[in-house]
């Protein structure tokens, strides 16, 4: 087996691995607190997000295991690389709508998430379909297993930059937001802990992202795509720990008559209540801005039983 095939399979096999610890590990999680729950758009989003990183990874060990003809390649990596992009779209609108609730819905960061969010999307579907076109296999040499890019556009670039400049801004966003709110909250808090893992996590998406817009500049066209599956399987892995801590805390409080158990203030309360809810629902009501009450009853009905 050549050098090349031999990475490439290593990589692969190390991104499986992770993703499927991450689920060994947080299984009894998901069980308590998202599987207990009736089923509303948050558990729908958390399903696609958890479950169809396992969809690209078995679909990638296929190509590399099999011995394929140049149209099979064409057809398989096309398949693989579509599933990536829903499935990183999905991670990408996860963590938007939880920086957008951070914010308490504010008028000015929701127009700048929008936009954001837009400028990620479509140009990184433009971007993959002109690439896509643009690939050429051939044979492998020797029939050996996997599949060998011989030609391929470097348009994946504008999709990683798209993606880089995303993050980059929920990071800023963040940041901002942690230095605003940690003033006033206790360092031993669970909304630390979702600000620091948040910030941790999105630091290995940029990361990665990096990695994978530099890789075709530099590699040879047959490295091409290498690293999408570990990014693809990082986003799965991170946010689903966000959504796994929001609903632990969520079912903590939920066993609790008061928030003075937990140091809050009415600010923090009124955090909390806005993150909890956007992130496992997107019903958002026009309202709630002004009330975080009613906005947890009307967006949040069911996941508070």
């Amino acid at each position: 087996m050549d050098a090349e095939p031999k990475l490439k399979g290593y990589i692969l096999v190390a991104a499986a691995t992770v993703l499927c610890y991450d689920f060994i590990c947080t299984f009894p999680q998901e069980v308590s607190y998202v599987w207990s729950r009736p089923c509303s758009i948050g558990t729908i989003l958390f399903v696609l997000n958890r479950y169809l990183p396992f969809v690209d990874i078995i679909l990638s060990l296929r190509v590399l295991t099999t011995v394929n003809t140049p149209e099979q390649c064409y057809r398989q990596f096309m398949a693989i690389t579509w599933f990536i992009i829903v499935g990183m779209t999905i991670s990408q609108l996860i963590l938007l709508i939880r920086t957008y609730a951070m914010w308490h819905l504010k008028r000015s960061i929701t127009v700048l998430l929008v936009c954001v969010g837009f400028l990620t999307i479509i140009p990184a579907i433009i971007a993959t379909h002109v690439e896509l076109r643009s690939l050429k296999f051939g044979p492998t040499k020797g029939h050996r297993f996997g599949c060998d890019i011989v030609q391929a556009k470097n348009v994946a670039l504008v999709a990683y930059i798209a993606i880089f400049i995303s993050e980059t801004t929920i990071v800023i966003l963040t940041m901002i937001k942690a230095s605003q709110h940690l003033r006033h909250s206790s360092s031993s808090s669970w909304v630390f802990q979702l600000y620091r893992d948040g910030l941790i996590f999105y630091l290995y998406l940029l990361a990665v992202t990096i990695a994978n817009a530099v890789v075709p500049v530099l590699a040879p066209p047959t490295f091409k795509g290498v690293l999408a599956n570990p990014q693809r399987v990082l986003h799965s892995v991170l946010c689903t720990r966000v959504i796994l801590l929001i609903l632990r805390q969520r079912s903590v409080s939920s066993r609790s008559n008061t928030t003075d158990s937990y140091a809050m203030s009415r600010s923090d309360h009124r955090l909390r209540t806005q993150i909890l809810s956007t992130i496992v629902d997107t019903n958002i009501d026009s309202e709630a801005e002004d009330n975080a009450a009613d906005f947890n009853r009307s967006i949040g009905r069911d996941w508070t039983s």
